[in-house]
């Protein structure tokens, strides 16, 4: 089963509340912003017809073997939730997608969803600056791994970056050029991270995906967040870095 084909059915039924085409393995389960929600097919076939999806756009794929992975906007509609009339555009609520699909031949086996949203986001430009990469993929994962491990080191002297680079964390703008995301990753605040955990990573063409728990730590306070992260990589260095990330749990 091919699967972005199968993703794209499940993303269909967010938005047409018809979930009955679902390409579902019978004991599919799916994961929100870390935590587990929902188990079988059933009961993903009912949520997904009350979700507050109104629309749906800029696709992002990334598909490693049986891995489909996406990053896309969605715009909320909270009336539908409440089994009210759709409501008008100008009501819809912004929101941010990072999500996993992992397809097997009996249909959507996971589901793993990181998304933010809430009234006033912005909806970022993400420019194209640099032409289709051709590292290998052991390369590009390399590249994306240091950049990760840098949260944790605060050092960022061995990301290759890209002059250009551009960073988008929950829809804004956090980085842009180099100068600036190696002064962001060695600022004070990212010395609040203590480590990362629960770690997946994917990887096809220029691209590379990764889904982690950061661990951080302000004052005598514990955080936890599930973050999903999408890098493209040209000519050896990061030119690409989008993120959403959620408390975990939340």
């Amino acid at each position: 089963m091919d699967p972005v084909e199968a993703a794209t059915s499940y993303l269909d039924a967010l938005r047409s509340h018809d979930a009955d085409r679902v390409s579902l393995a019978p004991d599919a389960r799916r994961i929100n912003n870390g935590v587990l929600t929902v188990e079988g097919a059933d009961a993903l076939r009912a949520i997904s017809r009350r979700e507050p999806v109104a629309a749906t756009s800029a696709f992002r794929w990334l598909v490693d073997g049986d891995q489909a992975i996406v990053f896309y906007d969605r715009d909320a509609d909270l009336a539908r939730a409440q089994d009210k009339p759709p409501g008008p555009p100008e009501t819809w609520i912004p929101a941010y997608i990072g999500e996993r699909f992992q397809v097997r031949e009996s249909g959507i086996q996971e589901i793993e969803v990181v998304y933010t949203g809430g009234p006033g986001m912005p909806r970022p430009k993400r420019p194209q600056r640099y032409p289709a990469g051709r590292d290998a993929r052991e390369e590009v994962l390399a590249v994306a791994k240091a950049y990760v491990a840098a949260l944790v080191s605060h050092d960022s002297s061995a990301v290759p970056i890209a002059d250009e680079v551009w960073r988008i964390e929950n829809g804004r703008d956090t980085a842009d050029g180099a100068d600036a995301l190696r002064k962001s990753l060695e600022s004070e605040i990212m010395h609040t991270i203590q480590g990362i955990d629960e770690v997946s990573w994917f990887a096809a063409g220029d691209s590379a995906a990764v889904f982690y728990t950061l661990h951080a730590r302000a004052g005598e306070r514990d955080m936890f967040m599930r973050i999903a992260e999408r890098f493209r990589v040209v000519d050896g260095r990061l030119v690409e870095i989008e993120a959403v990330f959620a408390p975990k749990g939340s």
